[in-house]
């Protein structure tokens, strides 16, 4: 059996059952939180709350807020320490992500990835990055397949990530990052697995074309911005802004020695890829950039809080659960009841992943 936490309750809140003083929420034995009160601060860190936030919350809850200290000594609220929920990320975040996360990449695919400055501390200056893949399994929908720390933004790094899942997707949409499409064609196809189309995000194509066509902003009636209105929708609106540009270039007053390097470097790519385009998408990566923008807004302010790349890894998967709309934290106290059941209630050793003092595993 195991341990249960006395409470002062007469009636369960949830099912109105008469409860006596000893069938509280159940626990790890010699813990001070019970598994219910784990679980929603792992839900809550999963949806971007602070360590400090979701510590705070679990001890009112458990009743175990501390006096604040005054005087010379700790002036800092204990009751904000946010190595209490860090911890538990460490150690319990496995049991409750366990098979929840896909092993397989999707048929649709988009990749993309963000640098975290970190702007003060002993490691100002330095930075990690986030690779986050996006699956579309559905016409419309999009889901968050993998969220990943990694210190630099290299091919060996993207590589590393795209073996966390088996299979080779049928289509992947990129920006122009070079590491990662090089890793791309290391990585892909996996054996007896077709080759997997390998497609530039279009909002990033109207970027670049937009900075080339700078010398044409003013001149919206010019034949070559009006043909580039529609070039990227399919293969026969490129071919003729492809045409009128270098007619342009040639005998026009205005030359274009910007968009004819850009046209001469990637036109042909282009080209190939709206001779396959599909409504069905992806064609951009649009909702990876949308997932990236969330995780840094959980992580503002706090990205030199994240040293210990094992325990980012593990709050990213946490959040990928979210995103996904999987994070339930009364099912997640339950994995983690009946995972202590089986342990004769004794919770998994703590800070299983802790760095050597001064090296921190995401910034070496």
């Amino acid at each position: 059996m195991l341990p249960r936490q006395a409470t002062s309750e007469h009636y369960c809140v949830e099912c109105s059952t008469r409860l006596e003083r000893w069938e509280g929420q159940a626990g790890a034995r010699e813990y001070w939180f019970s598994a219910r009160e784990v679980g929603r601060a792992l839900a809550l860190v999963a949806a971007g709350e602070s360590y400090r936030q979701a510590a705070s919350v679990a001890r009112r809850a458990a009743g175990r807020s501390q006096k604040r200290l005054t005087g010379n000594g700790r002036r800092r609220d204990p009751n904000l320490d946010g190595q209490l929920v860090a911890n538990w990320v460490d150690s319990l975040a496995p049991i409750v992500c366990a098979g929840e996360l896909p092993g397989r990449w999707p048929d649709r695919l988009a990749l993309d990835s963000r640098e975290f400055r970190i702007d003060r501390g002993a490691r100002a200056g330095e930075s990690f990055h986030v690779f986050a893949a996006v699956g579309h399994d559905e016409p419309g929908r999009p889901r968050v397949w993998r969220l990943a720390a990694f210190p630099r933004r290299t091919e060996a790094d993207w590589e590393q990530f795209l073996a966390l899942c088996a299979g080779t997707p049928r289509l992947v949409v990129t920006d122009f990052d070079k590491a990662l499409r090089k890793a791309l064609v290391g990585a892909f196809p996996r054996a007896a697995d077709r080759a997997a189309e390998l497609r530039l995000c279009e909002l990033h194509l109207r970027r670049r074309l937009d900075n080339a066509l700078a010398p044409l902003v003013d001149e919206p009636d010019h034949p070559v911005m009006r043909s580039f209105r529609h070039a990227l929708f399919d293969h026969d609106n490129w071919s003729r802004f492809e045409a009128q540009a270098r007619r342009s270039d040639q005998h026009g007053a205005l030359p274009l020695p910007a968009l004819m390097r850009w046209l001469d470097n990637y036109g042909e790519t282009v080209a190939t890829q709206l001779q396959t385009r599909s409504s069905l998408g992806p064609n951009s990566i649009g909702a990876v950039e949308a997932i990236l923008h969330q995780v840094e807004r959980a992580f503002h302010g706090r990205s030199q809080s994240f040293g210990n790349r094992t325990r980012l890894n593990l709050l990213l998967d946490l959040m990928t659960l979210h995103h996904n709309g999987a994070a339930d934290p009364l099912r997640w106290a339950d994995r983690l009841r009946e995972r202590l059941y089986y342990r004769g209630g004794t919770a998994p050793h703590q800070r299983p992943h802790d760095d050597p003092l001064g090296h921190p595993s995401l910034l070496t």
